[in-house]
């Protein structure tokens, strides 16, 4: 049966009295966000710095969740200008600095880093290697000095580095010390070509290059920069914490190719497992399979290899940071020649 005339109508007027509810429910909840917007910018005491904004600028620089300051910075409404510690950094007694306001502050306190050295026998006993180390000897065919350098651009890029420079009566002398300088080198050419021309306000390196002698006899000269370099906008963007290994034949001049010195396997990946973990206890490797093990070991980027008076460090860069391992008994594990 077909509905009578006189009612077809009344669907359609059901649907419109819903859609205006709706548009009035909706207009009700706006208003009750807004209310409760400017209560809690009163309760943080930032709602005269909120009318001031919005005064002096109607433009895009102000949205429905804060606004911009003079330096192109975004804020959110309500939030504590000290939530944010990119700006700075809090002294022994708990008050805040901003870094550019305090000319006291050395760049440098940055690179302090607490160690567990002093928890394990073995470095105390000198057992196992650690850093720092200067292991250079005197009465040798050549000698080691060490010079210091820095970079500045700016208030926000400060490199730091130190570097050994070889002297004395053997092959190849400039390419020896020309492949030492290489490594700092390469960081401020990095900067100066690649990085400088796309910085933000606020954005830069801070970067120390420690470059140190761990080994040094008539037959082999080892050198490594331990490196800690921090990138990005107030230098918080990204972290490395790496060893750069070099290690010449100094009868010859050369430099030793570090991958394949090894024999790798998988019982030279766990055993170095159970190695790290009596030598460092908190091992970063517990993230790593022996499988990752063994490839990082056979890989340059990764691997960390230099001669020590204990005998030979190895050890790998990974991205939580670098661990090594002390092996007095190094021998064992060097390929046949």
């Amino acid at each position: 049966m077909y509905p009578e005339k006189e009612n077809q109508n009344k669907g359609k007027y059901i649907a419109i009295g819903i859609i205006v509810s709706l548009v009035f429910i909706g207009l009700f909840a706006g208003c009750i966000a807004v209310v409760m917007q400017f209560v809690e910018l009163s309760n943080n005491g930032k709602l005269d710095q909120w009318i001031e904004a919005n005064a002096d600028d109607d433009s895009s620089d102000i949205s429905d969740y804060g606004y911009y300051d003079e330096d192109g910075y975004f804020h959110y409404y309500g939030e504590s200008e000290y939530d944010d510690d990119r700006f700075g950094y809090y002294d022994e007694d708990g008050n805040f600095h901003y870094f550019d306001e305090d000319e006291d502050y050395d760049p440098r306190e940055r690179f302090d880093r607490p160690t567990h050295d002093e928890d394990i026998e073995g470095y105390a006993t000198g057992e196992y290697f650690s850093f720092p180390a200067d292991n250079r000897v005197e009465g040798l065919a050549y000698s080691v000095e060490l010079e210091e350098d820095e970079y500045h651009d700016g208030s926000a890029t400060n490199i730091y580095y130190t570097y050994p420079v070889v002297s004395g009566d053997v092959p190849n002398l400039d390419y020896i010390n020309d492949t030492i300088c290489a490594e700092w080198e390469s960081l401020l050419d990095y900067y100066e070509e690649d990085y400088k021309d796309y910085m933000y306000s606020g954005d830069g390196i801070l970067a120390q290059l420690d470059g140190c002698v761990t080994y040094m006899s008539e037959d082999i000269l080892s050198v490594v920069y331990r490196e800690t370099v921090y990138y990005g906008e107030y230098l918080d963007y990204q972290t490395d914490l790496y060893l750069y290994c070099l290690n010449f034949d100094m009868k010859n001049g050369q430099l030793l190719e570090n991958t394949g010195m090894l024999d790798i396997d998988e019982d030279f990946a766990e055993e170095f497992r159970e190695r790290s973990v009596r030598q460092n206890a908190d091992s970063v490797l517990d993230y790593y399979d022996d499988e990752d093990v063994m490839y990082y070991l056979e890989d340059s980027y990764y691997l960390i290899l230099f001669y020590c008076p204990q005998g030979m460090e190895i050890g790998l860069n990974l991205d939580e940071g670098w661990v090594t391992v002390t092996y007095p008994d190094y021998e064992e594990y060097l390929k046949s020649m």
